[in-house]
C-alpha cells in the first residue's frame, strides 16, 4: 500500500460520527510495559514484556448540537461517561483500508477558548484492551437499504488466532438489523458466518459493539446484514489476532 495523507481518516465513537467536529487524532497505537529484570551477570538492561496499553487523543471544535462532540463526550449529562466507549478509526475511505479499534474509558474532556473557536480535547485510554489494527469492511460508513452483502476483502491469507470485530450503527430508519461477518476460502466461493453482532433496532441506534472470536478466519471476508429493516447506516472493522 502506498503512503497516504490523513484526508480520509474518520472518527466513530459509540455509534456517532464525530469526524465533522474532530480536527486531529494522536497516539493511535499501543505500548508494552517493560519490567526491568537486570541481573549482576549482564552488562546491559534486561526486560520482560508487561501489560499492553494504548490510547487515542482527540482534538476538535466545540459543537453542542445533538449527536455532536460535546454531548457525546459528556454522555449527554454534563459529565464524562462511566461506561466503556467503543471507538473505531478508519485510516482510509475504501473497503479493505486499515482501521484502529479500541474499547476505552474516556479519561478527560477539556475545552479551551483560543484566538477564535472553542476547542475540545479528550483522551480515550484502553480498558483491558490495547488498540487493535485491522481492516475496514465498509467504506467509512455504508448504508444498507435492506438485507444484503458488502464488498469482499482479500486479507492475503487466512489466520488461525481468531480476531475482534468492531461495529458502529449510526442509524436505522425502521425495523431491526443484524450485522454478520462472513468468510470464504475463495473470493467467489461459498460464504458462512464467523461472527454475529447484537441485533440493533431503530430505537436503539446509535449503538456500538466489539465482539471477539477464536479459531481460523479464512482469507476472504465480508459484512452482511439480515433482518427486516430500512436504511441501516453501519461502520465495520475487523482485526485478526
Amino acid at each position: 500500500m502506498a503512503k497516504e495523507s490523513g484526508l480520509n481518516v474518520r472518527l466513530y465513537v459509540e455509534g456517532y460520527d464525530l469526524s465533522g467536529d474532530a480536527n486531529s487524532l494522536g497516539s493511535l497505537g499501543y505500548t508494552n510495559s517493560l519490567y526491568d529484570i537486570t541481573t549482576l551477570d549482564v552488562s546491559g538492561t534486561k526486560r520482560l514484556l508487561g501489560p499492553v496499553d494504548g490510547s487515542i487523543d482527540v482534538n476538535g471544535y466545540f459543537d453542542n448540537a445533538s449527536g455532536r462532540i460535546h454531548p457525546v463526550f459528556t454522555s449527554n449529562s454534563g459529565s464524562l461517561p462511566t461506561a466503556d466507549q467503543v471507538v473505531l478509526v478508519p485510516l482510509g475511505s475504501a473497503v479493505g483500508d486499515p482501521s484502529i479499534g479500541l474499547v476505552a474509558k474516556e479519561g478527560n474532556y477539556d475545552t479551551e477558548r483560543g484566538d477564535s473557536a472553542i476547542t475540545v480535547m479528550s483522551t480515550f485510554h484502553g480498558n483491558g484492551y490495547a488498540p487493535e489494527f485491522g481492516e475496514m469492511l465498509t467504506a467509512h460508513d455504508d448504508t444498507h437499504s435492506s438485507a444484503g452483502s458488502g464488498t469482499v476483502v482479500d486479507s492475503g491469507a487466512s489466520s488461525s488466532n481468531g480476531g475482534s470485530g468492531y461495529l458502529q450503527v449510526l442509524s436505522v430508519a425502521s425495523g431491526s438489523v443484524t450485522v454478520n461477518l462472513q468468510e470464504s476460502t475463495s473470493s467467489g466461493g461459498s460464504y458462512s458466518n464467523f461472527m454475529t453482532f447484537s441485533t440493533v433496532a431503530a430505537a436503539a441506534a446509535p449503538a456500538a459493539e466489539r465482539v471477539t472470536m477464536e479459531g481460523t478466519v479464512q482469507r476472504y471476508i465480508k459484512v452482511t446484514t439480515t433482518g427486516t429493516f430500512s436504511n441501516a447506516q453501519i461502520v465495520v472493522g475487523f482485526s485478526r489476532s
